[in-house]
């Protein structure tokens, strides 16, 4: 009964976390001035964005499919591409932001194997949190001298020099062999060996740097890629460019959003903090509606991941409609 209680809780808490941002910011919108902000959108800004979201995904394929084949050189581009957009679809409906690498991961383990999958995710998470924090700094640096303290700037790049070296040390044996004592004692002997087939696979990578390096370049021109759309998004609707202020902030909004396990691809808590980032840039609240209206589009993208899952219903269909089966 207590669980069940847990969980619908839970459900509420979710729906409110999505619902809540929403009602906030349409309370603040006219609808008369609405409008006008959809009629003063540039007309490229939707296809420019649009194709520019579509090489993100695939760049984000292929730099999964790079990870994989230091493992696998058999290992076949165009199902794994497969995979990556089936994932894409099925993180729209999943309740946490960590559904894509879950789902294309769960996909793909028959095929490289349990340590090698878990382990290509979590390099992959890891390498886009990095890139992500290290554009926010740079953003922060060049809005030093105007936006933003030169304390937050200190405070940021501390907690990120923190973070790289914690990553660095988790690919040394003799680093983290405290840890791995500790994780010995409160891990299930069931799951241990999963837990050092993953940690042995991890260290794998140091042996592959071209691999890892070659992955972080992919990571980074993504990312820049993203930044570049937010604000390509603000100078369609806006007629201004902020490349400073995107550069800051869109990545610790995303960093943020896809942290929490909540709403669906950060759903709700996304919304909140652009509406904080209009409010600190002077734009309007019909401004703001208009760009999350764009950004959720955007996000709609993913359902081109249903193009490979009809594919094979349709091939699938096709083959036992070709090639009955013989009774037995």
């Amino acid at each position: 009964m207590k669980h069940r209680l847990s969980k619908i809780i839970l459900k509420i808490i979710r729906i409110v976390a999505v619902v809540l941002p929403f009602i906030w910011i349409l309370s603040k919108i006219e609808f008369s001035k609405l409008i006008a902000a959809f009629n003063a959108i540039q007309g490229w800004t939707i296809p420019l964005t649009l194709s520019v979201i579509l090489i993100t995904m695939f760049l984000q394929g292929l730099r999964w499919w790079l990870l994989l084949r230091a493992f696998d050189q058999d290992l076949s581009f165009t199902q794994t591409i497969s995979y990556h957009f089936k994932s894409l679809f099925y993180s729209l409906v999943l309740p946490t932001s960590a559904a894509q690498e879950v789902v294309r991961t769960l996909l793909i383990v028959k095929k490289t194997g349990s340590s090698v999958s878990w382990s290509t995710a979590w390099i992959c998470k890891i390498t886009g949190l990095v890139v992500s924090f290290a554009f926010s700094i740079y953003g922060l640096i060049l809005l030093s001298d105007s936006a933003v303290s030169a304390t937050l700037v200190k405070a940021a790049l501390i907690l990120f020099i923190a973070i790289c070296i914690l990553v660095i040390f988790s690919f040394s044996k003799k680093l983290t062999k405290p840890f791995r004592n500790l994780a010995s004692k409160a891990i299930p002997s069931r799951y241990l060996s999963k837990v050092e087939n993953l940690r042995e696979a991890i260290y794998q990578f140091r042996y592959r740097k071209k691999c890892v390096l070659l992955t972080i370049f992919i990571t980074t021109i993504i990312q820049f890629l993203l930044i570049s759309v937010s604000a390509m998004i603000i100078k369609g609707i806006t007629g201004s460019f902020f490349p400073k202020e995107c550069f800051a902030y869109i990545p610790l909004i995303e960093i943020i959003s896809m942290a929490q396990p909540l709403t669906p691809n950060g759903m709700g808590v996304r919304e909140a903090l652009s509406a904080m980032m209009f409010k600190h840039l002077g734009l309007s609240s019909e401004q703001l509606g208009v760009y999350i209206l764009i950004c959720n589009l955007l996000i709609l993208m993913k359902l081109a991941g249903a193009v490979p899952i009809l594919w094979e219903m349709i091939f699938n269909y096709t083959n036992k409609k070709n090639y009955p089966r013989v009774p037995s």
